[in-house]
């Protein structure tokens, strides 16, 4: 391997102080002319170097001296090219390279003999773990590009025409689309210094540039350098659920097949170029090309790629690409890395690219443990959206392409007017347009001008319109109302009206807060109300049936599941999220319940009669129910230790946690004020988390134990009710039971507890069977248990099929559950899962916020 001059290494050494003064640039072919985009160049014997553009340009900002230049591409010979710096001089220079010559020494190939490549492969593996672990602190500066082009898209979409649509090519042509609505959809450019020390991983956003928004942030966090050292390759933030498999880990040999193509040698080094191909379709594998380096074992570079027979989930395919260099003996560094994600779905195709070109790298060096503090693992310097468009014609490593400089210029001319108070209070109105599907599906909204107030509705589907044998035909028309006091400061109000045509009894509740948000720290905050009224309300807290399908199964099968009564309530309470994963809440009011009965009884089945039940349910006649007053505290405290944070430039967001969430909460009725009966103390417990165990699936489990401490008088609504069900669509999983009948298991005991689990092997095993492999299922399991004294229990156990849907459209699932008793009770039926984020409005347990804070 040549050394470098003594001159030639302190000037290397003095190049990240100083500041750039000339300029290297140019363009990459191959031998005929064709741009080799993304090359690889830079400074012999450094980590100095750039990388071309996609059209294959590339600049390299160098100190005066002289250097020696090495360009190089996955496939082609490098090219070295001799060069001196003169003062500020720009000195232009194109790079032809040719296609890599290969040869084949020393090896004789026989029929059914291995091929060579094989024991190439088992020696990289062997010495896998020594560069997965040589590396013990890394640092490096990166330039990112970030663009996402639009290259096809269809004529029209539900039901909205886009080719030829004036008002979808004005606003498309403002964000950079063509005449053709093609184009640029994001655009953005970052420089950033990346810190690891092995354990912990530090980003630090020194300047960003998005196309179209002068505050705009970029990506807080670089796309991980994906390290095929690894035995699983997670690469674009886990866009496989279960990860990918190294074509060198430690099983390689049974997934995949290898092809020795041949070897070539470059700076002394005797480089092997193999073909990897996956032994099976549908499982997480790649294919491609893998270069390593003879004697040293180590990765060269790479050009892998990823398709749907991988199991993607979110995308179509994933190509990446990597370029090391060696750093010293037995050290290979990262120098490029291009991921090139494509998405294609209901007529658009999507390409994006992510490029980080890494320099000035260093490693095993200190890095000062104030970086890794106060649990931060990005942040931006507070003048990171404050450079100009000079600052980056000076600082961006790779040159601008024509679309791109395009979009910077249209997007940042015409982001004034985009911005503006007009065109936004255009869009406001547009938005306040009133239609009936809304009111329908979603709700009607309406906000003010400067968005200082905000209205909306339910809808007709969330509950404004059902029926019930209670009330019959009921009517609840809900308004909620926002109002921005301060920056962060607001007012919200809830207000309810419900009335009954059967029973004739009208009902209104309201509530109203303060809210106050710290705008520094997101969800850091604090709210403080009270709420009142008359209403009706499920003895069950937990709305385990939605009024939806309650309409539903009472009109087409005679069986009223919800069971309700009537209460006046006023109350008060507090709540706050300290934005570190603690938060707790305190409530206390007053009730007034009162028992109401059936006073209507339509259906269209003829054996109705049989199956009409009592509003009080059957299981729970024997309890005392009757109008009383009940004062009632409760208190509730959630913690998840371990949140990790991202710095903003104006605020500091929380991101995620690998520990589980801790909850308790203490409720207790108290005797003895004004006319309250109430008489109880129940405590609970609880802990969820979720296990990825990479290629065998995912565990997650929800459990909590709790009792009665005091139990002198506890009514209805008080008793510990469990999140039952007798619908065919599922309830949420990891919190109810699927087959336990409505009231069935409410209990006063002393002592309770429940355990949810469920593995979902997201591929793994099933992959092997071809019908669910292409249709990309996941066989999913679990058992859902409960405790009480005594001795008393309910288990149910489950076997579905999980991922059942279209393209990314992929929300329901399908069980087969089994359940007992000690009672000796067993059932079994089929449950149809809907993922709770699609349905909405009609979920099997309540996810409306409001209805969970009016209820206890």
């Amino acid at each position: 391997m040549q050394k470098v001059p003594f001159c030639t290494a302190i000037l290397l050494f003095l190049l990240p102080c100083v500041v750039f003064a000339g300029e290297l640039k140019g363009r990459i072919t191959d031998a005929k002319g064709e741009p080799l985009p993304f090359a690889t160049v830079y400074v012999k014997g450094s980590t100095i170097g750039t990388a071309a553009n996609a059209s294959a340009e590339y600049r390299l900002p160098l100190t005066p001296g002289k250097y020696k230049i090495n360009c190089q591409y996955i496939g082609f010979q490098q090219v070295v090219f001799d060069v001196e710096i003169k003062g500020d001089e720009v000195v232009a220079h194109n790079f032809s390279l040719k296609e890599q010559a290969l040869e084949i020494k020393n090896v004789v190939i026989k029929a059914n003999a291995e091929d060579p490549a094989y024991a190439i492969i088992r020696k990289a593996i062997k010495k896998r773990k020594f560069y997965q672990k040589q590396v013990s602190e890394f640092q490096s500066s990166i330039y990112m590009k970030t663009v996402v082009r639009n290259r096809d898209m269809p004529e029209q979409i539900f039901g909205i025409k886009l080719v030829g649509n004036d008002e979808v090519l004005a606003e498309s042509q403002g964000g950079g689309a063509d005449s053709n609505n093609l184009g640029i959809m994001y655009l953005s450019e970052q420089e950033i210094d990346y810190y690891n020390d092995g354990k912990r991983a530090r980003t630090i956003i020194r300047s960003v540039r998005e196309s179209g928004d002068p505050n705009g942030l970029g990506l807080p966090e670089v796309p991980p350098v994906v390290s095929f050292y690894d035995n699983n390759v997670n690469p674009l933030w886990g866009i496989t659920e279960r990860g990918c498999i190294s074509p060198i880990s430690e099983n390689a040999l049974l997934y995949y097949k290898y092809k020795y193509e041949g070897e070539f040698i470059q700076d002394g080094y005797t480089i092997n170029k193999i073909k990897v191909t996956p032994r099976r379709l549908y499982e997480p594998l790649f294919q491609g090309t893998i270069y390593i380096v003879d004697k040293e074992w180590a990765i060269h570079s790479l050009d892998m790629i990823l398709t749907k027979t991988a199991n993607l989930t979110m995308i179509d395919t994933l190509r990446i690409e990597q370029t090391y260099l060696p750093l010293k003996k037995d050290v290979w560094i990262i120098k490029n890395q291009v991921q090139y994600p494509t998405v294609k779905l209901f007529g658009f195709d999507i390409a994006i690219n992510f490029i980080a070109v890494y320099d000035n790298q260093k490693v095993n060096e200190p890095i000062p443990d104030s970086l890794f503090q106060d649990k931060i693992t990005s942040s931006y310097e507070a003048d990171a959206t404050d450079k100009d468009s000079s600052y980056w014609q000076n600082k961006r490593l790779l040159p601008l392409e024509d679309d791109e400089k395009r979009d910077y210029k249209k997007k940042d001319s015409t982001y004034a007017k985009y911005t503006s108070p007009e065109y936004r209070d255009s869009m406001r109105v547009r938005g306040n347009k009133f239609s009936p599907s809304k009111l329908i599906m979603g709700g009607y909204s309406y906000r003010s001008k400067g968005i200082k107030h905000t209205f909306s509705t339910n809808s007709a589907l969330g509950g404004m319109v059902s029926y019930n044998t209670v009330e019959g035909l009921s009517v609840s028309p809900q308004v909620r109302w926002a109002g921005m006091l301060d920056t962060g400061k607001y007012m919200k109000s809830v207000v309810r009206a419900r009335y009954g045509f059967g029973n004739t009894h009208f009902n209104t509740y309201g509530r109203l807060s303060y809210l106050n948000t710290n705008r520094a720290w997101r969800t850091r905050k604090w709210e403080i109300g009270v709420e009142g009224g008359k209403y009706l309300f499920q003895y069950n807290p937990r709305n385990t049936i939605t009024p939806l399908y309650n309409t539903f199964t009472t009109i087409a099968y005679a069986h009223n599941y919800m069971k309700l009564y009537e209460r006046w309530t006023a109350a008060a309470f507090f709540e706050q999220n300290f934005g570190n994963g603690f938060k707790w809440s305190l409530k206390a009011g007053y009730q007034r319940r009162m028992p109401v009965s059936n006073t209507s009884f339509f259906t269209i089945v003829n054996d109705e009669r049989t199956r009409w039940t009592n509003n009080v349910p059957a299981t729970l006649d024997k309890v005392v129910w009757e109008e009383h007053d009940a004062a009632l505290v409760k208190v509730e405290l959630s913690y998840q230790p371990g949140i990790k944070y991202i710095q903003y430039p104006k605020f500091k967001s929380p991101q995620y946690s690998k520990w589980p969430v801790f909850r308790a909460q203490y409720e207790k009725g108290v005797p003895g004020i004004a006319n309250s009966k109430s008489d109880f103390d129940r405590w609970l417990f609880a802990i969820s988390d979720y296990m990825d165990m990479k290629l065998l699936g995912g565990i997650e489990y929800n459990a909590s134990i709790g009792g009665f401490l005091n139990k002198n008088y506890v009514s209805l609504p008080d008793m510990m009710h469990v999140a039952d069900n007798q619908l065919v669509l599922a309830s949420p999983y990891l919190r109810s039971f699927q087959l336990a009948p409505y009231y069935m298991y409410s209990n006063v005991a002393d002592m309770y507890g429940e355990l949810h689990l469920e593995y979902n092997l997201n591929g793994f095993l099933t992959n092997k069977l071809p019908v669910f492999r292409r249709a990309r299922w996941n066989v999913v399991t679990g058992a859902n248990t409960l405790y009480m004294d005594n001795g008393n229990y309910y288990a149910e156990a489950y076997v579905g099929i999980d991922n059942l849907g279209y393209k990314i459209f992929r929300f329901l699932r399908v069980d087969v559950v089994r359940s007992w008793d000690s009672f000796n009770n067993t059932g079994w039926g089929v449950r149809i899962g809907i993922d709770q984020g699609m349905i909405g409005l009609v979920s099997g347990v309540s996810v409306n916020e409001d209805n969970e804070k009016f209820e206890w």
